[in-house]
This record gives C-alpha cells, structure tokens and sequence, in this order.
C-alpha cells in the first residue's frame, strides 16, 4: 500500500506542467523553469507523496518576482490553489498549497540550487541495495502517521531528515548495507582526479560516486532482512545512539561527534539537540527544526515503536495513527 500507482508520476509531471503554464501566464519574458525534486523522483515516492518543485530561474526580484513566497502564493490563489501557507523564514523559504483538480499537495521552492543534487544522491543510494526503499518507506509512513515529518509547522523533522537517518544507520551496519558516496568520490579525487568530473553548483561542491556497476552488490555481504533492520533502526535510536554527543553524517558514512563538527555549543539556541548533517552543506543541522522538547517527544515514540516490535511485531499497531489529547 506504500507503493505508488504506475500513472502516479505521470499525473505528477502533469501537475509540473501545469504549474510551468501559471508561471508563464504571469510572467512570459522569464526565463523561470519548473523541476520535480524530492520523492517524486528519487525512488521514495508514494501515491500520498506530497510533490516537491523548484523554480529555477536567473531572475532575483526578491520584492516583486517569483522569489517572493508571498507574490508566488497570490499567483497560485488566483489559479485556484488552496490551503496556502508560506514559510519565508526558513533557509529555504517555500510555499505550501493544495491543488483541488488533481488533489495533490505540493511544496515549492525558488533555486534551491542543491535540490536536485540531493535528489540524485537519495536516488543512488536507493538504486544501489533493494532494501533500502522499503526500509525508508516503513519509516516514513510510520513518522507521518506518529505525526513526526512536519519541520516548517509542527517542529520535527522533515522527510529529507528522516532518510538522511535511515542511509547512515545503513552505512554503519556490519558489515555495511551502503558505501558513503561522498567518501568514495573524495578517495577517486585524491588518486584519480583526471577521472572525476566535479558538479560544482553555486560555489559548493555537489559531486559524489554515481556508478551504479561499481555501486550495486555492496551490501551483498550483509543478510540481515528488512525486519531485522528495522528493529535495529529503532534500537539505535532509543538505546545505542548518543543525542549528547552524536552527530548523524551520511556524507562521511559514520557517526561524528557535536565536539568535531562545532555543535557542542549553543546547544538549546542553535536547536543541537538532535544533530544530521547536510551532506552537501555540512555546516547545517537538518535536525534544527526539533527543540529539546520535540527530541525528548521523538525519543519516547522511537521507545513505543521499539517495544511494540519486541513485544509483537504488529506495524499497524506501531503506525497507529497519533491523535492529540
């Protein structure tokens, strides 16, 4: 039931389209391009996927253009878009909005120039062992029926953290399920730089190994099945995993510790209670969204989930819809 029709991307480029069409109704001289990001294409996708665009464009009117969240959302009333709900203070400000013709919810962005990169990088891991895309797509159903996977308004973690979580704890299996594919590009840099063609975007460096032929059998050597994954996901995350001092890093496949990355101060203004590193930007915590109190919540739901397994291994009990008192 997580799986996706097979029209559920062709209904989702139409939708693309469509947005394409609104933005150059409006502004026809532009040069503004619609792309699809996030799990509608990074094989994570489901049919209740929420979609995910990003603008691309060269024009930077920040008061009257599409760089507005607040010009954009007026835009999409006036083409009949409803539920709309802008967050301009993010690092990534978007524009949330609900479409009534094809009943689809959609975030959208303006050159967030590291989301298709990201949803590259996601793509390759997925690709790269079978059970990763079941494993996150447990996870992820599980965070949005605890209601955990609401970063902009409901102060947890988004989708994009929760699979950065799920990909390091895949790394640091024994053996390991997936490679760290920064890791690999650095060591093909240092010894093979003529080979390596660098991806640099916006003065950051978004290269990373791709091949899937080197890439695929990776975790061959690791048997552990998918419910065995995913009791020991849960498992690290109530009993073995360090909140004091760990840092989640799927760039460097490993566990590092707040001290290393500089997050060991400004613990509770900075929101280090929980701490993922971006793996294309590692100054930003992907977990600042959670305060103390939103962690200590997020613990006590990765305790329930762990017991239900242990006790049982019903996962309609353990994705049992949350419901505030």
């Amino acid at each position: 039931r997580l799986l996706p029709t097979t029209d559920t991307f062709e209904i989702r480029m139409n939708f693309v389209n469509k947005i394409q069409a609104i933005v150059d109704s409006e502004w026809p001289d532009r040069d503004i391009k619609a792309h699809l990001f996030g799990s509608s294409v990074n094989g994570l996708g489901s049919e209740s996927s929420d979609v995910d665009i990003v603008l691309m464009t060269t024009w930077d009117d920040r008061e009257h253009g599409v760089a507005n969240m607040h010009v954009l959302a007026e835009l999409l009333k006036r083409n009949g878009m409803k539920q709309i709900y802008t967050v301009t203070k993010a690092k990534v400000p978007i524009c949330k909005f609900f479409d009534p013709e094809t009943y689809l919810s959609c975030d959208i962005n303006v050159n967030s120039m590291q989301a298709l990169p990201n949803t590259h990088l996601i793509w390759t891991y997925v690709e790269t062992d079978p059970r990763v895309r079941p494993l996150v797509m447990v996870i992820k159903h599980w965070a949005k029926r605890r209601v955990l996977n609401d970063a902009a308004k409901g102060g947890t973690l988004s989708s994009y953290c929760w699979v950065m979580m799920v990909l390091n704890f895949l790394q640091m299996r024994d053996p390991p399920i997936l490679p760290s594919l920064h890791e690999m590009y650095f060591e093909q840099l240092k010894n093979y730089p003529e080979n390596v063609k660098q991806n640099i975007i916006d003065g950051v460096d978004c290269t990373f190994f791709d091949d899937l032929s080197v890439l695929r059998g990776h975790g061959d050597a690791n048997h552990e099945t998918l419910g065995g994954l995913l009791y020991a996901f849960f498992h690290r995350y109530t009993v073995t995993f360090d909140y004091d001092h760990d840092v989640v890093s799927v760039r460097h496949g490993r566990l590092l510790s707040k001290r290393e990355r500089g997050w060991h101060v400004d613990i509770e203004r900075m929101c280090r209670f929980l701490c993922v590193e971006e793996p294309f930007n590692p100054s930003r915590n992907l977990a600042n969204s959670a305060d103390g109190v939103s962690v200590a919540g997020l613990r006590e739901e990765f305790e329930r989930a762990l017991s239900i397994l242990a006790r049982n291994g019903d996962l309609d009990e353990m994705c049992e819809q949350f419901e505030f008192p």
